[in-house]
């Protein structure tokens, strides 16, 4: 992958390197309350990142590492991949808690969502979210993003939003 550049962000493919940063995201139950996976186990973690490197290799895209550019540490990821049943691709962000509040996942989400729509062009992508997580719903909005209707998936009902 070509590495993602914004004003303050970094948004490229995951290393074996990126554990310890990875585990601080994955293994935090705060952070991971409205992801329907749950917290990893942090000897999971390195399991996690394995698969998402080998979905970039098979799909030509995925959910990606996101630093910050400052000191280059990751802060959380953000991407796209299919949806479990093959139907849509989803775009996805999931950050540190030390990174809320700050616009970064918006920040990244827009531009993930750019190159999406733009030189990997997809013509739609979507974005699947918990009814009550208002953080990321919000996201969804300022990417200019749609609700649609209620989805069934990742054995839960979500909110579904489209690009225009």
């Amino acid at each position: 992958m070509i590495p993602i550049e914004t004003e303050r962000l970094r948004i490229r493919s995951w290393r074996a390197a990126d554990v310890e940063g990875a585990q601080a995201i994955f293994c935090d139950p705060e952070v991971m309350r409205y992801i329907p996976a749950g917290t990893f186990a942090p000897d999971a973690v390195v399991r996690v990142l394995e698969r998402m490197i080998e979905r970039e290799a098979r799909d030509g895209f995925g959910i990606w590492a996101v630093e910050e550019k400052k000191d280059g540490w990751v802060i959380g990821e953000c991407g796209i991949t299919y949806v479990p049943d093959g139907s849509a691709v989803e775009i996805a962000w999931l950050f540190a808690r030390e990174a809320w509040g700050k616009g970064l996942a918006s920040e990244a989400a827009a531009a993930v969502r750019d190159r999406a729509l733009g030189p990997l062009g997809l013509a739609q992508i979507c974005a699947l979210v918990l009814p009550e997580n208002r953080a990321s719903i919000a996201v969804a909005n300022r990417l200019g993003m749609r609700y649609d209707r209620v989805v069934r998936a990742y054995k839960r009902d979500m909110l579904r939003y489209l690009t225009p």
